[in-house]
């Protein structure tokens, strides 16, 4: 679920044209392996490959930049988002030092040992919110 959530986030910023002399397949098998290491949550490795990529011209910058966001989102700790959010009746405070993706990955896994169903619905909705509102700002800009 979480590699499908994050394949489809970059799916728009990917899709470029093949721009031939054979750095399509480099470019390909780069991107591949960013999406692999960030559905691991391998954020730090992911970064070094998305900078390096870059660099060298395997992938375009704008899909550097939204690697780099889709990490800083699956990131985030509950507890670093907006205090206005975080004083909601329902607010799951024990979750706090958790990331969207550990979070997501306790979710798909069933495993609610740390908080229940509810309480990780309630934190990745809230994690999500944060990140469209994030998203839409960099839009405007």
């Amino acid at each position: 679920m979480l590699t499908l959530l994050v394949l489809g986030a970059l799916l728009v910023s990917c899709a470029h044209p093949d721009s031939g002399g054979g750095g399509g397949f480099g470019r390909n098998s780069a991107e591949a392996r960013i999406v692999h290491l960030i559905g691991e949550g391998q954020f730090a490795e992911a970064e070094v490959l998305i900078q390096e990529s870059a660099t060298s011209g395997l992938i375009e910058h704008s899909a550097a930049a939204s690697f780099r966001r889709t990490i800083a989102d699956l990131s985030m700790k509950l507890g670093d988002i907006p205090a206005r959010l975080q004083r909601v009746p329902s607010f799951p405070a024990r979750l706090k030092d958790f990331t969207r993706h550990q979070l997501q990955k306790m979710y798909d896994a069933a495993d609610f040992s740390v908080g229940t169903k509810k309480e990780l619905q309630v934190a990745l909705k809230l994690l999500k919110d944060v990140a469209k509102d994030n998203s839409r700002l960099l839009q405007k800009l």
